[in-house]
């Protein structure tokens, strides 16, 4: 089974839709353990890290570090063993 990394909302609406991925913590077909830092992202105020929604293996990675994505964008796949 797939489960999507989605860069979720950070601060208050009025601010802007996008953040910088400035680093990966683990890289594709790395496991991954539930809550587990895989990547941190940028605003103009503060950094913040994104945990691994559920454990498995990091099969895909859509956004590189430097990158602008926009919040609720999938930036990576990870392949749960079920």
């Amino acid at each position: 089974m797939k489960k999507e990394v989605v860069i979720p909302r950070l601060g208050s609406s009025d601010e802007s839709d996008e953040v910088k991925v400035s680093r990966w913590f683990k890289h594709k077909g790395e496991a991954v353990q539930k809550g587990e830092p895989l990547l941190e992202v940028e605003t103009d105020k503060v950094n913040v890290e994104i945990e691994a929604p559920d454990a498995g293996l990091l099969s895909e990675v859509w956004a590189k570090e430097g990158e602008i994505v926009h919040f609720n964008s999938v930036v990576a796949i990870i392949e749960r063993k079920d």
